[in-house]
């Protein structure tokens, strides 16, 4: 495809890539409602304590309803903002969500090795963790 458009010279390329930075940033740093903070720890303690329920199956089920919930719930309240896919900026509340990732994944492997109270100390870490994440995000994009 050709450009007939004439070629920005040096500092107007720099604006309008810093305009499109800032662009990207102030959309990643739009607040997030309050309820979905709540939900979504709730919703990852629900994956992380399923491993409790007795039948493999149904616990199974359970993960992959709850799993299912937090994406599309997510992502409908990501549309209804304006951004779905848009990954926030605040370097201490991605941190935390990451580990608490890595607590659903201990609990589903202290349910492989027959653990209940591991399970238990994952679900209240990756519930604990998206929690204090969640402040982290709240404080950074409310200023």
């Amino acid at each position: 495809m050709e450009t007939t458009a004439a070629i920005p010279d040096p500092g107007e390329a720099a604006a309008s890539l810093d305009a499109i930075a800032d662009a990207q940033t102030a959309v990643r740093d739009r607040p997030w409602p309050i309820w979905l903070y709540v939900i979504n720890a709730l919703l990852l303690g629900g994956v992380a304590i399923a491993g409790l329920v007795d039948s493999s199956t149904i616990g199974a089920l359970v993960v992959g309803a709850l799993a299912v919930a937090l994406v599309a719930l997510n992502y409908w309240a990501g549309r209804r903002m304006g951004a779905p896919f848009a990954v926030p900026t605040s370097r201490g509340f991605l941190l935390l969500v990451a580990v608490a990732s890595v607590f659903v994944l201990g609990s589903l492997l202290a349910r492989l090795a027959d653990f209940d109270w591991g399970i238990i100390a994952c679900a209240v870490g990756a519930t604990s963790c998206y929690s204090i994440g969640a402040v982290l995000h709240f404080r950074s994009t409310r200023r």
